[in-house]
């Protein structure tokens, strides 16, 4: 494994322990009162001295649902189809229990979101959070030049119960289910109510935000490194629906301190292939099979409309063409549940949210 890749697993890896179990060890809070309000930090949570300040446990729209994680002092993101409206309260907690409350005044989606993807909306609070919560950086947009993403990367992911899953991380927004006994303890399929929470890679003791759920299963969302100049121009548009100019932007974690870059084979063979398509464009031109095994009118390939193959599935159900048939039932959803009738959507957005109990919110 790549020296950066090595790094973020052996941050998580390093904490783990075999006696752990996921009631003493995997909830953030070791008691939430809401309504009063009132939190206690878990003594023994498995990443303690990790500050996940940054993540929001109650809002006045979700309540422990609609998660949103802070990525400047002024600034959520979330989940576009599970979001809140203006002028919803969001409540941060720090880490001796100091409970912060903001108030919503601006907001943007991410202007080409379409069936979930991208699955992003920014917010703006009346106020900055002060230093004792701390946004957290993001993924960079060169990440595949230091992550190697042929090898499972382990990674912190939050649900709607405020326990600190762990999960592998895939490539883009994509994990998988742990195999290792340790991550395993604490691993738990996303269900209805997880999406929008955050999931991180742990750099240099510090979160590292990867994605927002949007899907369940071991967990997939819009990957939040393609998206660091839209997410800048959504925070401008959030400010400006707001009447405010921050002038914030996110910041991408630096890799580039801790390792060299990696040899990207297949950032490199595509390269070659491009090249090659220009200098021998005759070469890559696609002629009629005149085999005499084949007809022009009996393709090689099954054409039939029904799918024999569960994990080359590239139906509109899943988006997904890698996953397995069980992945699939998670990921499913009906992108008619979505009520968009207006550049915002309305609160009928509940109805999709994403579970591997009943579809993908």
């Amino acid at each position: 494994m790549k020296p950066v890749s090595l790094h973020c697993s052996k941050q998580i890896d390093d904490l783990l322990d075999e006696s752990m179990t996921m009631e003493a060890n995997g909830k953030v809070f070791a008691s939430q009162d809401h309504a009063n309000p009132a939190y206690v930090r878990n003594p023994d949570l498995w990443c303690g001295d990790l500050d996940i300040t940054c993540m929001s446990p109650w809002n006045s729209s979700g309540g422990h649902k609609k998660a949103g994680t802070l990525v400047t002092p002024r600034h959520i993101i979330g989940a576009a189809h599970y979001e809140y409206s203006v002028g919803v309260v969001v409540r941060f907690v720090e880490k001796n229990g100091t409970v912060h409350d903001r108030t919503v005044i601006g907001k943007a989606r991410h202007p080409e979101c379409r069936n979930y993807t991208p699955d992003l909306t920014i917010y703006t609070l009346d106020r900055d959070l002060p230093s004792t919560i701390k946004p957290c950086s993001v993924m960079p947009s060169n990440y595949n030049d230091y992550l190697d993403t042929f090898k499972r990367v382990a990674c912190l992911g939050l649900d709607q119960e405020e326990k600190a899953l762990i999960i592998d991380w895939r490539a883009g927004g994509r994990m998988q289910t742990p195999t290792d006994p340790k991550r395993l303890i604490f691993h738990e399929n996303k269900i209805s109510g997880d999406s929008g929470n955050p999931a991180f890679l742990v750099f240099k003791g510090e979160p590292v935000l990867i994605t927002v759920w949007t899907f369940g299963g071991a967990g997939a969302g819009t990957p939040i490194a393609n998206y660091i100049s839209d997410i800048n121009d959504m925070i401008v548009t959030a400010d400006t629906r707001a009447g405010v100019s921050t002038n914030y932007t996110v910041t991408e974690a630096d890799f580039s301190t801790y390792g060299r870059k990696i040899f990207n084979a297949k950032k490199l063979f595509s390269q070659f292939v491009a090249a090659l398509r220009k200098l021998r464009p005759r070469w890559f031109k696609k002629s009629p099979e005149t085999s005499a095994e084949y007809s022009s009118s009996e393709p090689p390939w099954d054409t039939s409309a029904e799918c024999t193959s569960s994990a080359e599935c590239t139906s509109a159900e899943c988006t997904y063409p890698e996953c397995t048939s069980a992945d699939q039932a998670s990921h499913s959803f009906n992108v008619q549940n979505w009520n968009e009738t207006s550049a915002e959507y309305t609160s009928a957005e509940t109805s999709a949210e994403t579970s591997a109990e009943t579809s993908a919110e």
